[in-house]
């Protein structure tokens, strides 16, 4: 082939490659979807940061922020500007997105390092890098397409995708790849091996082990690659998001570990000391602290706030929890409280709101100084503002409808982790509708007249409402304080208007119309303060008795009393004593008091002692019993005695005793010659 034939050759290929270029852009109806293609997400952190740039102003990693965020913007615009007409466009612009975003996430981070260090941490501009640091890596993880919500939050989700990732950066082997890329290395010898030992003893380890394995695999990939790494930046990006996922998750999977293990302790009773219920469980909890350990560890060092030589000493992210967790929870609050703030917030939406803003508290309550594990179950009264939103113009109804969806999740889920907490706070609110079972010291100080007592009974009897002091004290017309409406149903109880506590649910309305309560409510003026003077005498006593249960020491456990002894026993051959037993050569240092012991051989029958059972004896009456027993019948009894007594003489004559005779007694010749004259019969013993 000539030069001619081959210059024709090479534009032919190039003609045919520019058709199927054509081709596949005509087919592309709109843009790939590919993310954000701005920065767009991170400005009101930046206008924050800037805002607050008087604590970092001369830092350099501020200074290449500020570059950054300016060249972008120019370049982004422009682009997205092509993406009109181009749609390939809109892939550059997402990959410049991503590498940006990432970089000022990087940056932010070592900004923030630098304040803490400095103890500059609770300052605005230390919250301001704080905040920009979580924005900028959640904009890059979108603008990378790995990031879409909650889609990735399991390991094996996030698997799958690190190994779509992998296959992608297949692609880009290269014969000499170079050495500093910006890439972290996942291959940390410390986490794997303590993985490969959880592995082996816990299922949900294992999980984590693979994920390790497959981020081992993406990162040896990533380092291959990296001349088109380089070039590529959206892959840049995705690499660097995958990793940061994939160690949170493998760091949230053995702390999740280390708790369900910490359950499994038992108090010695013996030592004082907590032990394991299972043998094993305490050698599996060690590795899922030292998985949760070097796990922590790695990411810290991603984000730039520890060196590549520095360590942490092992238990150090246990007693404090990693910054990044109280971060995201405290930002979590504030944003809720915000977004329940908001004019244009639909009902329906606000119960789901609260929720997580509880559970948000929960968790930040549990990891403070204090450890508080209860919070947010106990009642108050009057009731506090306990969660975002509760104050609102119906405050009666917003906590009904929290109370339904907290049931409704526990029921949807009652082996939720959280489900314990969230149906003890359901009953928290419950009860603090129906009110406090007894009355408050705020409401024994308060005072209330006869004009109030009635107005709340004709509120509750003509208008129907609910027999509680919240619903009461928000009613306008009333004027009521919260102790005044306590203590107004505690007198309409005693005047059988309303019902006693009812638990959770509020007072019965015992009063059916209207036309009673004239009747019921008769001459209050002159029976109130009698009605306010017994109640707070009730309570008063009430109280002293409680304390005086407090106060008074557990009584100590007494000796077995002897039973009453029985009636007295014929005496019985007393047993033999038993011998005596011989002395000890040492005797104890300290003995027990022996507790007193029956005497059963005399106190109570058995085989050994088993005598004729005495009779009690029976007393003779006296001249003067009898006399008073036949009074009035002595005729009768003559009568009676007479006729015994013929009776008596007519059997003896009809039947004459006979003559008696004296047998001759035999001597004993006799007996001896008698007995030699009876024939002698042989004697025989037969068995059948």
């Amino acid at each position: 082939m000539n030069a001619e034939e081959l210059t024709r050759y090479t534009r032919d290929l190039n003609l045919q490659r520019g058709l199927r270029r054509a081709r596949a852009l005509d087919n592309a109806v709109a843009p790939p979807e590919a993310g954000p293609r701005d920065l767009a997400g991170i400005d009101t952190a930046m206008t924050t940061a800037r805002s607050n740039q008087a604590y970092y102003f001369s830092h350099p990693d501020w200074q290449a922020i500020l570059s950054i965020h300016q060249q972008v913007d120019d370049v982004l615009a422009r682009l997205n500007e092509q993406a009109q007409t181009t749609p390939q466009t809109a892939i550059q612009a997402s990959k410049i997105t991503t590498l940006a975003a990432s970089l000022i996430a990087r940056h932010a981070a070592k900004i923030s390092a630098h304040l803490d260090k400095w103890e500059q941490r609770g300052t605005p501009g230390g919250q301001a890098m704080r905040a920009l640091t979580r924005d900028a890596e959640g904009h890059a993880a979108r603008a990378s397409g790995l990031d879409s919500v909650q889609a990735l939050d399991s390991p094996r989700l996030l698997a799958a995708h690190v190994l779509k990732l992998s296959r992608e950066l297949r692609r880009a082997d290269a014969d000499d790849p170079e050495p500093d890329l910006g890439l972290d290395d996942p291959d940390d010898p410390e986490l794997d091996s303590a993985l490969s030992a959880g592995a082996q003893a816990d299922p949900e380890l294992a999980e984590a082990s693979q994920l390790m394995s497959a981020l081992t695999e993406m990162g040896g990939r990533a380092r291959r690659a990296g001349h088109r790494l380089t070039l590529d930046v959206r892959l840049h990006g995705m690499v660097e998001t995958a990793q940061l996922r994939g160690f949170e998750i493998i760091s949230g999977i053995a702390q999740a570990a280390m708790e369900r293990y910490d359950n499994l302790f038992r108090l010695d009773r013996e030592t004082g000391r907590a032990v394991h219920v299972d043998m094993g469980a305490s050698g599996r909890r060690n590795i899922a602290a030292m998985i949760y350990h070097y796990a922590e560890q790695r990411l810290e060092r991603m984000r730039g706030t520890l060196g590549a030589e520095e360590q942490r000493d092992f238990g150090h992210y246990e007693t404090d929890p990693p910054e990044r967790y109280m971060d995201a929870l405290y930002e979590e609050s504030r944003t809720i409280r915000a977004t329940l703030s908001a004019k244009n917030l639909r009902p329906q939406d606000r119960p789901e709101l609260q929720i997580r803003y509880l559970l948000a508290q929960k968790e930040i309550a549990s990891a403070g100084v204090d450890g508080v594990q209860d919070w947010g179950t106990q009642a108050t009264f009057p009731p506090s503002d306990l969660v975002a939103g509760l104050q609102t113009d119906s405050p009666v109804e917003t906590r009904r409808a929290l109370i339904k969806a907290l049931r409704r999740q526990v029921g949807n889920n009652p082996f939720h982790r959280h489900a314990h907490f969230l149906t003890k706070v359901a009953d928290r609110f419950a009860q603090e509708i129906a009110g406090p079972p007894e009355l408050t010291a705020q409401a024994l100080q308060t005072e209330l007249d006869a004009d109030q007592v009635r107005a709340v009974a004709a509120h509750i009897v003509e208008q129907g409402a609910v027999a509680s002091p919240l619903v009461l004290s928000e009613a306008a017309e009333l004027n009521l304080t919260h102790a005044q409406a306590e203590r107004a149903l505690a007198v309409l109880q005693t005047l059988n208007v309303v019902g006693p506590p009812n638990g959770l649910e509020p007072r019965e309305t015992l009063t059916a119309s209207r036309n009673d309560l004239p009747g019921q409510l008769e001459l209050l003026e002159q029976r109130l303060p009698n009605l306010l003077a017994m109640q707070t005498a009730a309570a008063t006593i009430a109280a002293s008795e409680a304390q005086a249960t407090r106060a008074q020491p557990e009584p100590a456990p007494r000796a077995e009393a002897p039973a009453p002894a029985e009636p007295e026993q014929v005496p019985a051959p007393a047993p033999p004593a038993p011998p005596a037993p011989a002395p000890a050569e040492t005797a104890p240092a300290a003995t027990a008091p022996e507790l007193p012991r029956r005497d059963r051989t005399a106190e109570r029958r058995h085989p050994g002692n088993l005598g004729s059972r005495p009779t009690p004896a029976a007393e003779s009456p006296t001249d003067q019993d009898i006399a008073k027993l036949f009074k009035g019948q002595e005729g009768r009894v003559n009568e009676a005695t007479a006729k015994l007594k013929a009776g008596t003489k007519a059997r003896a004559a009809a039947h004459p005793a006979p003559a008696e005779s004296v047998p001759a007694t035999a001597t004993t010749a006799d007996e001896a010659q008698h007995n030699a004259q009876q024939n002698h019969q042989p004697v025989s013993v037969g068995v059948r």
